[in-house]
């Protein structure tokens, strides 16, 4: 399966959680330190940042954002919003051209499998705020387990990730929780 067509599974999953979110903004997330508000608010303006990167912005340009309210009233609005801008910015660019992002330059291609896994594995926190059950599709985690492999060893490299751990069972979802060090 193409890579967009897996960003396109994880974007759903994404947006679907955030629309059950409903008036549990202000509870915590699974992200440690971020109530589900904060959590939304980031990876809705990582859409925003990796449009930017894709367009040639550096990563202190990005920097900028990061105090940018991207929930709003409408945060499922605002998701496809900068979204939208994201999926523009990877049609648009070159994508084995170099972007500066925080964690050091890389190519563009990469963004995109970095916005499959933070749409993922930030799905998990919020669903964890929000007392669901993430199931991520087959399709997302068997992607971020054999595409993504490098790029979290890279990113956990920079601090990024905490170090792999060990699987609470075979199935895909729990064998990417364990090696992006989440439990």
């Amino acid at each position: 399966m193409a890579a967009v067509d897996v960003l396109t599974d994880a974007e759903a999953y994404w947006a679907g959680t955030v629309a059950a979110a409903g008036e549990s903004l202000d509870r915590p997330s699974g992200c440690d330190g971020w109530d589900n508000r904060e959590l939304i608010d980031h990876v809705v303006g990582g859409g925003h940042r990796y449009a930017m990167l894709l367009d040639g912005a550096s990563a202190a340009d990005t920097a900028t954002t990061r105090e940018n309210d991207y929930v709003g009233t409408d945060p499922i609005g605002e998701f496809w919003r900068y979204e939208r801008l994201f999926r523009v910015g990877l049609d648009a660019a070159d994508l084995d051209a170099t972007v500066d992002h925080r964690a050091g330059p890389r190519p563009g291609r990469d963004l995109l499998t970095m916005r499959i896994m933070e749409l993922a594995l930030h799905t998990r926190d919020l669903c964890v705020g929000l007392s669901l059950p993430w199931a991520p599709s087959a399709t997302v985690t068997e992607y971020l387990l054999e595409e993504g492999a490098t790029v979290i060893e890279d990113l956990r490299a920079h601090g990024m990730f905490a170090a792999a751990g060990v699987a609470a069972s075979d199935a895909p979802a729990d064998r990417l929780l364990a090696f992006a060090g989440r439990s």
